[in-house]
């Protein structure tokens, strides 16, 4: 079973552990992520900004821990330049990889949480904070709420021709990055499983039966909201089987050989990328 976790493309060994505790305060060399919408701080003598360069009083957020370092986060209601360069997450995950590209995800996710999440559906009372998590409760109704996230699929797509030729399908999307070849991919339905997921998606988009699901890894991802966690397969499709761009998401979509992909490929550092480098070398380990 591939681990994206670990080794490979764009995945180096440094490790980042999420979690919400609550021990400990932010020193001044801790390293942390600042959010103001949906921009990102960079940091002046390195990657990531550190407690020392907010103002004093600064509330931080845990994160979790970088290679044994706690990180933090916080968040400001507008972008403040004499702090230094903001960047979308898309461009700093592209400066700065794996695994500060899932720090910043993560800090997104959070600090953009808890910016939308400060009032109660039920009763509409100012929510707490849970200790030792990320989610409040009503001290009116007790309604808990955690932090959700949005399950979303990618599947690489392949089918071996009566030549024996293995090609792998990519698509050309109608919105964002329309010039990047890219994986079928979409959100899951409520009530749907991962696998009928891929299913539902490879009809919609393409046209196309699939078969022969196998599970490769997952990624937090940002670019497509806050709240976003990628699960990737491959799978593959009959030999003569030929996509029908559906002109709603995919404008358009074809075979290519593995010898043969277009230079417009995903970024490095996401799990779309590891999938089809997966597809093309046939290296287990990214």
């Amino acid at each position: 079973m591939p681990d994206p976790s670990i080794g490979g493309l764009g995945r180096p060994s440094r490790r980042f552990l999420p979690d919400a505790g609550t021990g400990g305060t932010a020193s001044p060399d801790d390293p942390c992520l600042v959010v103001a919408g949906r921009r990102l701080l960079v940091g002046t003598s390195g990657p990531l900004p550190c407690v020392a360069d907010l103002p004093t009083g600064t509330e931080w957020v845990p994160l979790g821990s970088l290679d044994g370092t706690r990180v933090w986060a916080t968040g400001l209601p507008t972008v403040d330049d004499q702090l230094g360069e903001w960047h979308s997450w898309p461009t700093m995950a592209g400066k700065v990889g794996e695994p500060l590209a899932a720090l910043a995800g993560r800090a997104l996710q959070v600090i953009t949480w808890r910016r939308t999440h400060r009032f109660c559906g039920g009763c509409a009372t100012e929510l707490a904070d849970v200790p030792g998590e990320h989610a409040r409760r009503c001290p009116g109704c007790n309604l808990y709420v955690p932090m959700q996230l949005s399950p979303a699929v990618l599947a690489a797509i392949t089918r071996t021709t009566d030549a024996s030729t293995t090609e792998l399908l990519l698509v050309r999307h109608t919105y964002g990055p329309t010039a990047i070849w890219a994986l079928v991919a979409g959100f899951v339905e409520a009530g749907e499983t991962l696998e009928e997921a891929v299913h539902r998606e490879a009809g919609e988009e393409v046209g196309l039966a699939v078969h022969d699901l196998a599970y490769f890894g997952s990624q937090p991802w940002a670019m497509s909201g806050p709240g976003v966690l990628l699960a990737g397969f491959t799978a593959r499709a009959a030999p003569d089987a030929e996509p029908v761009a559906d002109g709603r998401e995919i404008a358009e979509a074809r075979w290519f050989a593995l010898d043969d992909l277009p230079a417009e490929l995903p970024a490095a550092y996401s799990i779309s990328r590891w999938l089809i480098e997966h597809q093309r070398t046939g290296y287990s380990d990214l």
